[in-house]
C-alpha cells in the first residue's frame, strides 16, 4: 500500500458513516496531531469515500492542515461499507488493562509529560490515581452508584442471574453486586 499526500478538499466524507464524533474527541485529535504529528493515514475507498479517518479529517480542518496522508483501498460498494462498519466497531470490543494503564500513566507523569496528551481527561486520570486507595468508595459510600438492568421476561432474568453475578464479580473485583428480582 502506498501512502499519498492529498489535499483535504479532495476527500469526501462517507455519507453513511455511522460513527458520531463529539467536539471533545476532535479537540483531542487536534492536540494529538500538533503534539505527535500525523501518525495514521486516512483510508479511502476505490469509489472515493473515506472509510476510516472521518474524525482525523475534521481535526485536520480545525487545525488548518491543508494536506493529509491517505491510503486508497481497493474496496468499493458494499464491501467498502462493510469495512467502514468494521473499522468503527473493532474498538468497541477492546478494553483496558487498568493496572497496566495506571502504571503507564504514572511513568509518563514521572517524566514530566502533560498527561492530557494521552487523550485521558483529568477526571479519568484522577480516577486512575485514586482507585487503589479507596477514593471512590469514600466519596460514594453514602450514595453508591447503581446500575439497573431490566429484563422483559422473568425467565430471561432467572436464566442469566448467576452468569451476570459471576461476570460482574470477576470483572470488577471491588464492586458489591446485588441482584434483585421482581417489579421495579
Amino acid at each position: 500500500m502506498k501512502v499519498e499526500t492529498v489535499n483535504i478538499k479532495d476527500l469526501k466524507m462517507h455519507p453513511k458513516n455511522p460513527r458520531i464524533h463529539p467536539d471533545s474527541a476532535i479537540d483531542k485529535l487536534v492536540r494529538s496531531i500538533k503534539e505527535f504529528g500525523w501518525t495514521n493515514p486516512i483510508l479511502v475507498s476505490a469509489d472515493g469515500y473515506i472509510l476510516a479517518g472521518h474524525a482525523r479529517l475534521k481535526a485536520a480542518k480545525k487545525a488548518g492542515i491543508k494536506e493529509v496522508p491517505v491510503i486508497y483501498l481497493p474496496l468499493k460498494g458494499a464491501k467498502a461499507e462493510a469495512y467502514l462498519i468494521l473499522d468503527n466497531r473493532l474498538q468497541d470490543e477492546t478494553d483496558w488493562d487498568m493496572e497496566l494503564l495506571r502504571e503507564l500513566v504514572a511513568e509518563i507523569e514521572l517524566e514530566g509529560v502533560d498527561l492530557e496528551i494521552t487523550g485521558l481527561d483529568m477526571d479519568e486520570i484522577n480516577e486512575l490515581n485514586f482507585e487503589d486507595i479507596g477514593y471512590k468508595e469514600k466519596e460514594e459510600k453514602e450514595n453508591p452508584p447503581t446500575m439497573k438492568v431490566v429484563f422483559e421476561y422473568e425467565q430471561d432474568f432467572r436464566r442469566m442471574e448467576d452468569d451476570l453475578r459471576e461476570l460482574l464479580e470477576e470483572r470488577y473485583k471491588n464492586v458489591r453486586v446485588s441482584i434483585l428480582g421482581g417489579e421495579l
